[in-house]
């Protein structure tokens, strides 16, 4: 009998970096429902991120494709995945980003309520921080984060980001300003 594997209906998501317990990679399009579901769906875990409310269906699905990274781009919105079986969790990523006024860097991560409290934020974090400063070669990366958000603001400040300036996002509303330079992490890290 002359059995071929069957073709890949999807070309493999590319892993952009790895932690003990995490993957981000680019989006495959099955992601989208996944991510309707379990984050842009969720009022509880929208709260703080982008608007402050949960986003139907289509505009989910049309923010995923406008500002996930599908392809073979670094930079953007990717999703984070838990090892060992690859089980979705949220999504993280470094975006371009204006609000200090120079071509900066912002890390992000929303997490679906089930990876809430397991130090997860710190770890995307802390690896998103070293992929800027090590691949990206970024002079300073930002954290943006609503106000009243206090765990993110926790997890941004235990790696080792200080609060510069609170702005009015036109998309976002008001945001939490937070950065740290490559300097600073680099003796954080030799310490």
């Amino acid at each position: 009998m002359d059995q071929k594997p069957a073709p890949l209906s999807e070309k493999q998501p590319l892993v952009i970096l790895t932690t003990p317990r995490l993957i981000l990679r680019t989006a495959v399009e099955e992601d989208i429902s996944v991510l309707q579901n379990l984050i842009f769906g969720d009022g509880e875990v929208m709260r703080f991120a982008f608007s402050g409310a949960p986003m139907a269906g289509d505009a989910a699905e049309d923010f995923i494709r406008r500002f996930f990274t599908f392809g073979d781009s670094l930079t953007g919105f990717a999703v984070l995945t838990e090892k060992p079986a690859g089980e979705i969790i949220g999504f993280a990523g470094l975006a371009s980003c204006g609000a200090l006024g120079a071509d900066d860097f912002e890390i992000g991560f929303v997490l679906a309520r089930p990876a809430w409290g397991r130090g997860i934020a710190t770890e995307i974090g802390e690896a998103q921080l070293a992929f800027g400063f090590e691949q990206l070669k970024c002079g300073r990366l930002l954290g943006m984060v609503d106000p009243r958000n206090a765990p993110s603001i926790h997890a941004l400040e235990k790696l080792g980001m200080r609060y510069r300036a609170t702005i009015a996002d036109p998309k976002r509303g008001s945001r939490s300003v937070y950065v740290i330079e490559a300097g600073e992490w680099r003796r954080q890290r030799a310490e």
